[in-house]
């Protein structure tokens, strides 16, 4: 657990870099779990599913963590059975899709649109919401930045949980195209 942590405080000290390797981040991630699954025991189940080559995606930094934090502690630990987050990353239209799911508490419709309309505020002031929360509000808004084409959605279910969905477009090089795989084609 202390290796978990102390890896953790590192990448969050010693990241300067605006962009990272996906798998850097799911490391961050797989630590951060590590730590919540000591803390919950069973009661927080942690999942994923890579459809591609984690070494060739490239993401904002301090993205994947922030999503899977707020999942456990806006979702599952208000459920006293916890439940299950699931991190899926798959390759659609020369883009990275991320979705991070949990079977959490979900959001009521009125605090679903607030989020989504103080998002979408931030976003086109450039400033943060207490709305919003630090972490998705300054995922979201360097997502829209940094990405002509790239996108956050939400979605959530009342006592079903909630999905956050990053398209984080991909520079691929002249004639190289990537399939699901995680291998080049040429």
């Amino acid at each position: 657990m202390i290796d978990s942590l102390g890896s953790l405080f590192r990448y969050n000290l010693k990241m300067s870099e605006p962009v990272v390797m996906l798998e850097r981040e799911l490391k961050v991630v797989e630590d951060y779990m590590f730590i919540q699954q000591m803390r919950f025991g069973r009661r927080v189940v942690y999942e994923s599913r890579l459809e591609l080559d984690p070494g060739t995606v490239m993401i904002p930094a301090f993205t994947l963590q922030p999503l899977v934090e707020n999942a456990v502690i806006h979702g599952l630990a208000k459920k006293e059975e916890g439940g299950r987050v699931f991190l899926r990353v798959w390759e659609k239209d020369g883009c990275a899709v991320i979705s991070v799911a949990d079977t959490g508490a979900g959001m009521s419709r009125e605090r679903y649109e607030e989020l989504c309309r103080a998002l979408e505020e931030s976003c086109e002031k450039g400033s943060r919401t207490s709305k919003t929360g630090i972490g998705l509000g300054n995922i979201y808004r360097r997502v829209h930045t940094m990405y002509a084409d790239g996108q956050v959605r939400i979605v959530s279910t009342p006592g079903r949980g909630t999905v956050v969905q990053m398209s984080i477009p991909q520079e691929r090089e002249e004639g190289e195209e990537q399939d699901v795989s995680g291998t080049d084609r040429r």
